[in-house]
């Protein structure tokens, strides 16, 4: 009667521990106001998008990055050429047993400032 019990118990206890993880799992996404921007001008990434993050840690492709507690950022590219810019979350994964989602180690993309 006791082996019977204990597979029902954790079973459930396996699936309230991996559904609890949806909420821990961050996501990342931003868009760009300008993907073809000139030279010297601002342009504006916005990672509403996103969900679970913390503290935005943004990379510009050109040697310059920023963190943020918001999720909107400015930047300004000094000269023409192709930048890939990078968003993650300078917060760790919470749990260890949660497993990451597909974009949960950033998202890219590329401008081409003219």
């Amino acid at each position: 009667m006791r082996n019977k019990l204990l597979l029902p118990t954790g079973l459930i206890f396996i699936g309230l521990a991996l559904t609890s993880c949806e909420s821990e799992v961050e996501r990342y996404c931003f868009t760009v106001s300008d993907r073809e921007p000139s030279a010297g001008t601002r342009v504006t990434f916005n990672a509403s998008c996103s969900e679970g993050i913390d503290l935005y840690h943004w990379n510009f492709g050109d040697g310059k990055d920023s963190v943020t507690k918001t999720e909107t950022v400015e930047h300004v590219y000094e000269f023409p050429g192709s930048y890939q810019i990078s968003l993650h979350s300078t917060t760790p994964q919470i749990e260890s047993h949660c497993p990451p989602d597909a974009g949960a180690n950033g998202a890219r993309q590329t401008i081409e400032v003219k």
